[in-house]
């Protein structure tokens, strides 16, 4: 009899093993995370957008830092932010935002890393990124790579194709297009014309120079009081010079 009641128990005991081991474990459960937008470091995602912003400072209210707005962005007094304007960024004093698809304009300062449309205003334009339209100011335009035109006193930028006017100076790294002010320099390959009482053009490429006095280290050819061609068979030569 004990041997039957010891069998038994026996055979219990591996049937309740074999079901504890088959027994499913249960996942624990991850509880999903939820994403938050008002990361003031994050720009919010172009789904999560306003028609219309007031502003009255850079970050007041906190809400228009990130945000996006397609449409009218405007700051009494000043306007800023890391998110995109598709539309029109217009202030009194200064226009901020990074991202600007449309215009973007104040009566002082306006600023942008990359630009597609117009940027303006009436002391000082500045774009860190790039430039795909016209930058316009009085006093100084400073941009990064730009495709289209830039004019103010004193225009800056990278590499540029397109239009550049400096009353005063015209500068800019590659160029392609036509460069003009009273003096011009393009301090890496320049393709195109420059014109100005003071010209100096990079290597390669090839460029007319039309000015009182001209410098290039690339091919082209030079109208001017002094010429100056790094290669040319006269280096330099009055009234006209050139190197094919």
């Amino acid at each position: 009899m004990k041997k039957y009641l010891l069998s038994a128990l026996m055979l219990g005991c591996t049937v309740g093993m074999f079901s504890a081991a088959a027994a499913p474990v249960p996942e624990p459960r991850v509880q999903a995370k939820e994403l938050y937008y008002n990361d003031p470091d994050v720009p919010q995602p172009l789904d999560k957008w306003t028609i219309f912003q007031l502003v009255f400072l850079p970050n007041v209210p906190n809400s228009t830092w990130n945000s996006n707005v397609f449409g009218l962005k405007t700051g009494w007094v000043a306007s800023g932010g890391i998110g995109s304007v598709y539309g029109l960024e217009v202030s009194w004093v200064y226009s901020g935002t990074d991202t600007i698809n449309g215009a973007q304009a104040s009566w002082v300062i306006v600023k942008s890393k990359d630009l597609n449309g117009v940027q303006a205003a009436f002391v000082t334009t500045l774009n860190t990124g790039s430039l795909n339209g016209l930058q316009a100011t009085g006093p100084y335009a400073l941009a990064g790579d730009v495709q289209g035109a830039q004019f103010a006193l004193i225009s800056q930028a990278g590499n540029f194709t397109g239009i550049q006017g400096g009353l005063a100076l015209a500068l800019s790294k590659g160029f392609t297009g036509f460069q003009a002010g009273a003096v011009s320099i393009a301090d890496g390959p320049f393709t195109g014309i420059q014109c100005g009482f003071v010209n100096k053009a990079g290597e390669k490429g090839g460029s007319l120079q039309l000015g009182l006095f001209n410098m290039t280290d690339g091919k082209g050819m030079q109208f001017g009081f002094i010429n100056y061609s790094k290669d040319a068979w006269i280096p330099v030569f009055p009234i006209l010079n050139f190197n094919f």
